[in-house]
């Protein structure tokens, strides 16, 4: 929540979160319907990747996972690091200016530089790798303990954001920000650079649902990740899918019509307007944060200020955590399938984590944090919207064709899914209508400038990646057809659970 409404809102200030997530949560609830039956079927860590390898075939299985792998790593956990960075250092350096102390501010501002932002966003990953190595306890301890404290967190935010009214934060504003621009200085600035107010319109709500439905990835991986690794997996995944669905809607929903309430819906469109699309009117030293607005909130009462940042950066982690552990799933199902080496297989004896998978995962993110820190290589990787949206695509045309290409395995599906409606499988008509959802929010994410930037590099790093895909698959089954196997064969079974 540091930034994504502003950013939402910078965007489409004539759209409406809470309108605009029921329309993304459309497409998705047909998709997790196919995460939930074919993840029933295969119960399988990495189970899309097994899914779409066994129903189409096993180097578009791999290639795909791996192109997949890589857009969620690196528009998620990669992206992730750096505002998780900034929250740290906003509250450096806010504690700074709030309380006049240049060795605060100091670290702020050192943190929010692209070498601070660096060795911090890789310390937490050396951080996170060793408590993934550790095993299962450690994990739940993790997710434990960060789930409790973001429930805190959110609580106290809802709370003070639910008490205050855009007259009492701008006088806040003007009061505790005087070295910076007043409340109304900042909606005139806004202003002169070309921003008018707008009203909410159905046209803008549809515009944004490509957008939204940011807000709302990552439920799916209730259902696939770590299924492998699941109890109950028939009551489990519907449970985790849909519920997950809901709570999302409910927290951004609710999360962005306080802050628009507490802070001024104008003030804050004209604020994201200048910090998104015209940054060289955006006047002030750091982004439009919430962490930010809540201590101006709360001063002078030092304990609600130090209470919010602790809550936020510890409640934080669970996100950061899943999205670097992730992948690890599924260079372990690559590697069992051998087209990786089996090294990545390779569980501890002790701890029982695929502890070379680990390590892989903290190199890809040492590479992809520096790329981004030093380079600019994270405006050039900017249409990673579009691309995780196409993504889904195949594993719903994979759901399509099952019921014809692996009829043994579809009979195990539940019964209401088997059902026929003019001859097709409810299935496959579910699937079908998934892919072409997410076609369709593909088309527009990709035809619109404010979504998407089809730049020449980004294009060639996803081409790139793909392709690399298909040479490791084809790559690896010549070397294993030189000592006698046939890589092919062995996606014609499902993994051991």
């Amino acid at each position: 929540m540091v930034t994504q409404y502003p950013w939402f809102y910078g965007y489409y200030p004539a759209s409406d979160l809470s309108l605009a997530l029921p329309l993304a949560a459309i497409p998705f609830a047909f998709l997790l319907f196919v995460y939930w039956g074919i993840g029933v079927i295969m119960p399988r860590s990495g189970s899309d990747y097994i899914w779409v390898s066994r129903i189409l075939n096993p180097s578009v299985g791999f290639a795909w996972s791996m192109f997949y792998m890589f857009v969620v790593f690196t528009t998620s956990y990669v992206s992730i690091c750096f505002p998780f960075t900034y929250l740290v250092a906003s509250g450096f350096t806010t504690w700074g200016m709030l309380y006049n102390s240049a060795s605060l501010t100091a670290v702020g501002v050192y943190l929010s530089s692209a070498e601070g932002s660096f060795y911090f966003s890789f310390a937490i990953t050396l951080i996170l790798a060793v408590f993934a190595a550790l095993g299962s306890r450690s994990i739940k301890a993790v997710l434990y303990v960060s789930w409790a404290v973001a429930i805190i967190g959110v609580v106290i935010t809802w709370w003070m954001l639910g008490t205050t009214t855009p007259a009492i934060f701008a006088a806040k504003w003007d009061s505790v920000m005087s070295g910076y621009p007043s409340y109304q200085a900042l909606i005139d600035s806004a202003s002169k650079a070309g921003w008018t107010p707008t009203a909410v319109s159905l046209s803008g709500v549809f515009a944004s649902v490509p957008l939204a439905a940011l807000f709302l990835f990552g439920g799916n991986f209730g259902g696939n990740v770590i299924l492998g690794e699941v109890k109950g997996v028939k009551k489990a995944v519907p449970i985790a899918l849909y519920l997950s669905l809901v709570a999302g809607i409910l927290f951004w929903s609710i999360g962005g019509y306080l802050e628009l309430s507490a802070v001024g819906g104008t003030w804050l469109k004209a604020l994201a307007y200048s910090w998104e699309v015209q940054p060289s009117a955006y006047n002030l030293p750091f982004p439009p944060s919430l962490p930010l607005f809540l201590s101006i909130l709360a001063y002078p009462n030092s304990l609600l200020i130090g209470l919010v940042y602790a809550t936020w950066t510890i409640g934080s982690i669970q996100a950061l955590f899943v999205y670097f552990w992730v992948p690890s799933r599924y260079f372990f199902a690559w590697s069992f399938d051998r087209v990786i080496p089996l090294k990545f297989a390779d569980v501890s004896d002790k701890f029982h984590t695929p502890h070379y998978s680990i390590a892989g995962i903290v190199v890809l993110s040492g590479v992809l944090l520096w790329l981004t820190a030093y380079t600019g290589w994270s405006s050039a990787f900017a249409l990673g919207t579009f691309l995780w949206v196409i993504s889904y695509i195949v594993p719903a045309l994979a759901a399509v064709v099952l019921p014809f290409r692996k009829k043994n395995l579809f009979d195990q599906a539940p019964n209401f899914m088997r059902k026929n409606l003019a001859g097709v499988p409810l299935f496959s008509i579910v699937g079908a209508i998934a892919a072409i959802s997410y076609a369709y929010l593909g088309y527009i994410a990709s035809t619109n400038p404010l979504i998407t930037s089809l730049t020449q590099a980004g294009l060639l790093i996803a081409a790139g990646v793909l392709v690399c895909g298909f040479v490791i698959y084809f790559a690896s089954a010549a070397y294993h057809k030189r000592t006698g196997l046939d890589l092919a064969m062995s996606f014609k079974e499902l993994p051991p659970e």
